[in-house]
């Protein structure tokens, strides 16, 4: 059986990952450590679940870290080589050279490291890319995308811990889809930002980045726009125009609608599942297959380089290429 256990109770994502955890067959989640005894002791108590000491953490066969963004690379490096898989959360670090740190470190301690990037694995997105990759689309000529949300709480408002507001929350997610998508990297990026709903933080709650894809522009709106009182906690979508057909996604909703010459009539195909508990269950199936998980180290490193380039361009005011360090 493999032994896992949590590290953290910092991110928002905590939750869904140690309600998986708890019900998921041929694993003992052996519970959770955060060196803030008193957040970890709440969520623990909250959730039903064990507070453990971090000797116990150590020994576990994978480990799933939701820790505030600046503490991602500590706590990689305290359990590299301990621990089998290392599953870290979003962004894997709030700079590209830290990323690399990581990915180098579990490579050289035998550690495998994934990113959590759920979107990724849900069933809505694995239809796009067998659509995509089977030609139904034609050539990609451009992409409009958003991930907007509501504001995130505590720490994700203070730069230091989180690295930055909407773009280095947001931009991640949609950027590892769409490199496994087009199977393309990114090339540059121009970012405008500002503070327009949430004026006293201080970092940007509002981004909207104009990114190029191997020769494919891409829009991407990472706002925290959403209000409190909006009913769900936010979205991702996908507009992707090509020559044969023009498909739109709504992740969130899984729905993906196709609009073509071919007929008058619009087409749609639905499909729907948990992208937390997917990705969980394919994590520690990689490990005990001991092969590269589907949204590796290697992937979270890729996302952060293009998220560093999108603040160096509201540094620069324009156009910023992406380097890969």
């Amino acid at each position: 059986m493999i032994k896992i256990g949590m590290l953290s109770a910092a991110h928002v994502h905590a939750y869904s990952y140690a309600n998986i955890l708890k019900k998921l067959e041929n694993v003992e989640f052996i519970g959770l450590y955060d060196p803030d005894e008193e957040r970890g002791k709440n969520f623990a108590r909250a959730l039903g679940i064990n507070f453990v000491p971090f000797s116990e953490i150590e020994k576990c066969d994978v480990v799933v870290i939701t820790s505030e963004n600046r503490n991602h690379l500590k706590d990689v490096e305290s359990l590299a080589g301990k621990v089998g898989a290392i599953l870290c959360e979003k962004p894997l670090s709030t700079n590209a050279d830290d990323a690399k740190k990581m990915v180098e470190i579990c490579k050289e301690k035998g550690t495998v490291l994934g990113t959590a990037f759920p979107v990724r694995y849900t069933p809505t997105i694995k239809e796009l890319k067998r659509k995509i990759d089977n030609g139904e689309l034609g050539e990609i000529y451009m992409i409009a995308a958003t991930n907007r949300g509501k504001m995130p709480p505590g720490w994700f408002l203070e730069k230091e811990l989180s690295g930055g507001g909407a773009i280095m929350d947001h931009v991640v997610h949609v950027v590892d889809i769409l490199r496994w998508l087009t199977g393309k990297e990114f090339k540059n990026v121009t970012t405008f930002r500002a503070n327009q709903i949430h004026k006293d933080i201080e970092v940007e709650d509002t981004a909207v980045l104009m990114l190029e894809l191997d020769g494919i522009p891409v829009s991407l709106d990472c706002s925290w726009n959403r209000p409190v009182s909006f009913p769900t906690w936010g979205d991702v979508t996908l507009r992707i125009v090509g020559t044969k057909e023009v498909l739109e996604v709504d992740v969130f909703n899984s729905a993906g609608f196709v609009y073509s010459n071919e007929s008058e009539r619009i087409s749609n195909f639905y499909v729907s599942d948990d992208g937390d508990e997917l990705m969980l269950k394919d994590f520690i199936d990689a490990y005990i297959e001991k092969r590269t998980p589907f949204t590796s180290g290697e992937d979270g490193l890729r996302a952060t380089e293009v998220v560093e380039a999108a603040y160096k361009s509201l540094e620069k005011g324009g156009k910023v290429e992406i380097e890969m360090v």
